[in-house]
């Protein structure tokens, strides 16, 4: 798998970050977990498309930092779209209405024109990738924890949970919010960059990386030095960013 960071940020954009999106590819075949901003480098950096013949996106939830990049599908060569997402899971509503209420009139040109939908339910096979999913409760509406192909976890938009440590486990790679620097926080939708590093070490990953920033973040070394205390091969993500 060829994986990077397209988006690291969390909530808004700014010069250096772009909102939650993670790039996994498998020959052919891309997976893009959320679509936040960052999902605009498939279109503005063309190379990451090259010899891309089949585009998946699969939505954590439906937060506009992680869904706003959908206007991005349809803005490069790559005819094979979809998007699979927890519609009934965390919506009550069916994948197809929902894709179309996001992209269809008047804010958009419709959904059939960008992409197809996808119910996402439970574990599945998005192309080549095997997906799992885990319900996190931990966040205004709920969001998924992914894991694909058992080596990459992505917890993004979660309070500290300690059933993401059995989610995480046996994934080289921890992908972890971490919106506030220090040991803990009271925020009840999110997570604190140590207690990012103390999932991590519970769960046995070999590498952690913090990702959901906050953008009025003023020192994100402060985030790293607490993930560290936890678990030393931490450090804070950052736009184009190649992890696998």
């Amino acid at each position: 798998m060829d994986v990077r960071l397209l988006g690291s940020g969390g909530w808004l954009p700014t010069d250096s970050r772009e909102t939650a999106c993670v790039y996994v590819r498998d020959g052919a075949d891309l997976l893009v977990l959320d679509a936040g901003t960052g999902l605009r480098r498939l279109v503005t950096e063309p190379q990451l498309v090259d010899g891309v013949e089949r585009v998946h996106v699969a939505l954590t939830h439906f937060h506009l930092d992680h869904i706003v990049g959908l206007a991005a599908l349809s803005g490069f060569g790559v005819e094979a779209r979809e998007v699979w997402m927890p519609a009934r899971l965390l919506a009550g509503a069916q994948a197809g209405d929902l894709l179309e209420r996001l992209l269809g009139p008047p804010f958009m040109l419709g959904a059939a024109r960008v992409a197809a939908a996808r119910e996402l339910e439970g574990d599945a096979e998005i192309g080549p990738f095997r997906v799992e999913i885990r319900i996190q409760e931990q966040h205004p509406g709920r969001s998924l924890a992914f894991k694909v192909d058992g080596a990459l976890a992505y917890c993004t938009d979660t309070a500290y949970d300690p059933a993401n440590v059995e989610f995480a486990r046996g994934a080289r790679l921890l992908l972890h919010e971490a919106f506030w620097p220090g040991e803990t926080t009271d925020d009840p939708g999110h997570t604190a960059s140590g207690e990012a590093g103390r999932l991590a070490a519970e769960a046995g990953v070999e590498r952690l990386v913090l990702v959901h920033v906050n953008p009025e973040a003023d020192d994100e070394e402060k985030l790293a030095r607490s993930a560290r205390a936890r678990f030393a091969p931490a450090e804070v993500g950052r736009d184009g960013l190649v992890l696998m």
